[in-house]
């Protein structure tokens, strides 16, 4: 996001809830382009988040020098294993430096999912993805 900083603290750190469908070629959009709140209202206290083709590059940047794909997971679980002790198997795979900003769309990236995952999205168990984002308030 604009602005992110480098050191992260537990109130910048949300899960953005967006209503980005699951196509079935495996291509999600991350975050919508522009200004930007959850479906329940998240982020409190400030306007909203927002993104931008600056913001984007740097998270894209970020992201392409990871060693390791991104998870993507069921329900957070990644997020709440360590407190809940419930294992955090893996839905699928995004690899940072395949992931892309298309300007008045937003952050995409293709998925490589599991054989379970693609079982639950072909069911339409699970319909979307609902990215977690750290963002600086400022």
């Amino acid at each position: 996001m604009a602005g992110m900083k480098s050191k992260l603290t537990k109130n910048s750190i949300s899960y953005a809830a967006c209503s980005s469908a699951l196509p079935s070629d495996g291509e999600v959009q991350l975050l919508p382009a522009g200004d930007f709140r959850a479906r329940d209202g998240r982020p409190q206290g400030i306007p909203g988040w927002k993104i931008n083709a600056k913001s984007a590059a740097l998270i894209i940047a970020g992201l392409s020098a990871l060693a390791n794909p991104l998870v993507v997971d069921y329900e957070h679980q990644t997020q709440r294993a360590v407190e809940n002790g419930q294992p955090a198997p893996a839905a699928g795979w995004i690899n940072g430096k395949d992931v892309t900003w298309r300007e008045g769309a937003g952050l995409f990236a293709p998925v490589k999912w599991t054989a379970r995952a693609q079982l639950h999205i072909d069911a339409q168990e699970y319909k979307f993805l609902s990215p977690v984002i750290a963002y600086d308030r400022n």
